[in-house]
């Protein structure tokens, strides 16, 4: 006979409050902007009970023509992804202090359009990134551009 898995309560996806929240640290030494992605909890399943492959999409906006986009890999079938890696941006410090990091957190699909779970903005000019700067962010919602 075939398990049956069971459905573990999960924030719905009718409220938008409850998205989940992402761990991370930031750092900039020796010319380099280093983001580690720590980890994920409190992810929404996705419509049919499934749970999220998840990933981490960074980017230091403005950034109009994506080359500041750096992704970790994905992480299958949970709502609680450990993903511990580095991205990192090599610019000088004024150019970055004058940017604002952009973290989202996706879903991955194969068959259709990878789904937007949430994310969050930090400014980077109210921060001093030549200290370790590590802590837990709220997921909202956030444009996708």
């Amino acid at each position: 006979m075939p398990k049956i898995k069971e459905v573990k309560r999960q924030p719905s996806r009718d409220n938008p409050n409850e998205i989940g929240q992402i761990r991370l640290s930031l750092q900039y030494q020796r010319g380099v902007l280093t983001v580690m992605i720590h980890h994920a909890k409190g992810l929404p399943m996705l419509q049919g009970g499934q749970e999220p492959n998840t990933y981490v999409k960074c980017y230091l906006k403005p950034d109009p023509k994506k080359e500041t986009k750096r992704k970790t890999k994905v992480v299958r079938k949970t709502c609680v992804p450990s993903f511990m890696e580095t991205l990192e941006y090599r610019m000088p410090l004024n150019i970055i202090q004058e940017r604002r990091l952009q973290v989202t957190v996706w879903s991955h699909d194969t068959l259709q359009e990878n789904e937007l779970l949430g994310g969050f903005e930090l400014d980077l000019s109210k921060h001093d990134l030549r200290q370790e700067l590590c802590d837990w962010h709220r997921l909202g919602s956030v444009a996708r551009n």
